[in-house]
């Protein structure tokens, strides 16, 4: 696996709470509707990300997946990706 950096759209409430909505990813890099379901802050042990990771479900390719995107500190996003081996 490999941290592949992406775009993404959030909310944010007036309380400071950060939700994902949308990341750009993809072959053709569009953008698909994302649903966090749980929120913790950690690291990514496999991708040495820190940050907040989000479990979200996604639909791609009419697919239902479960992935994990992770806000790092420095304010760029990550999803663990294969890295074609």
């Amino acid at each position: 696996m490999v941290k592949l950096y992406i775009d993404v759209i959030i909310q944010v409430d007036k309380n400071g709470k950060i939700d994902p909505k949308y990341i750009k990813a993809g072959y053709e890099g569009e953008w698909i509707k994302v649903k966090a379901k749980k929120r913790n802050s950690m690291a990514s042990l496999q991708l040495g990300a820190v940050g907040v990771r989000y479990t979200c479900d996604i639909v791609y390719n009419e697919i239902p997946r479960e992935i994990y995107l992770f806000g790092e500190e420095d304010g760029r996003w990550c999803i663990e990706a294969n890295d074609g081996n």
